[in-house]
């Protein structure tokens, strides 16, 4: 019976032994080290996670808001651009009596206001990725990279016909000009001997009816947008809420 008791106490010694050993007591702290730091790595990733998954919803939440805006802005442009292609038409059939409204309502230009500070964020930040749905990653990149290139070039083709328009009808004398308010035109009055000389000119009808191209494509790419807006809408509501 004591031979068993000596081993005993032969390991529990050996084993006090090696755990106090500089070596072991080295290794333990790597261990220890190495846990510690892969923990707080760990760590660190979930809560950059939900960082960026609260970037991603906040985000989108606010693509939201400029999507109803570009909505409204696409509806505005629709009037507008009909209202102008009413009145070049008004102006150069010369069946219809003139009155300075035709002038007056055809003779401006606007520039497109992009509504995209979100999803700039979206891409700056990395949000974007956090986003499940690949359908509306696609369909968010389109819009504002596609839609918003389609516009643009029909802006700026329509602001330079605008221009050029402009620079011919500066040939002729106006009389007077008349501001109506803010919700009103302002009334341009050409002296009654050059509205005939306007009706008839070749290079004004002919800007005129370029100019009306570019209006026409505004409404068609404008329409667009506004479809695709409201799928926009829908996926997002989507990943809101899953």
């Amino acid at each position: 019976m004591p031979i068993p008791f000596c081993r005993f106490c032969y390991f529990s010694v050996m084993k006090k032994s090696i755990l106090n050993t500089p070596a072991f007591r080295y290794i333990f702290e790597v261990i220890v080290i190495v846990f510690s730091v892969t923990l707080s790595f760990y760590i660190q990733d979930v809560l950059n996670d939900r960082e960026k998954i609260e970037q991603k919803n906040k985000g989108l939440e606010g693509v939201l808001i400029e999507l109803e805006k570009d909505n409204k802005s696409y509806g505005f442009t629709d009037l507008y651009n009909k209202q102008r292609i009413n009145c070049i038409d008004s102006l150069f059939n010369l069946s219809y009596k003139f009155k300075p409204i035709y002038i007056s309502g055809m003779w401006s230009n606007f520039e497109m206001v992009e509504n995209k500070r979100f999803f700039d964020a979206l891409i700056s930040t990395g949000a974007i990725e956090y986003i499940k749905s690949n359908q509306l990653k696609s369909e968010l990149s389109d819009y504002y990279n596609l839609e918003y290139m389609k516009l643009k070039s029909a802006i700026f083709s329509d602001n330079l016909c605008f221009n050029r328009f402009s620079e011919r009808l500066t040939n002729f004398k106006i009389d007077s000009i008349k501001w109506n308010g803010m919700d009103n035109f302002t009334l341009h009055h050409f002296n009654p001997n050059d509205i005939k000389k306007i009706r008839n000119d070749t290079k004004l009808k002919s800007t005129a009816l370029e100019w009306m191209m570019y209006m026409r494509m505004e409404i068609g790419y404008a329409d667009d947008a506004k479809k695709r807006i409201q799928l926009i809408k829908k996926l997002i509501n989507q990943e809101l809420n899953n």
